[in-house]
């Protein structure tokens, strides 16, 4: 899953710097530019999200685990 948010967020930059030293930033270019780092924010708050859920889940059976001994 690294490997691909990697592969996305270079892909961005290379539309980035060649939209640049082509014909520069124009209305399209920006739109497609922000809708593609706005994807990975929320791809990435997504997966943190449940990380969080698994970081409770494994301490929860922890808890229980040690309860038991």
């Amino acid at each position: 899953m690294l490997a691909l948010r990697l592969y996305i967020a270079v892909l961005i930059l290379l539309f980035l710097l060649a939209s640049v030293m082509t014909t520069g930033v124009g209305v399209l270019h920006a739109i497609v530019l922000v809708c593609a780092v706005l994807y990975s924010i929320l791809d990435v708050r997504q997966e943190l999200l449940g990380l969080r859920q698994l970081e409770a889940q494994v301490s929860s059976f922890s808890t229980l685990i040690n309860s038991r001994c």
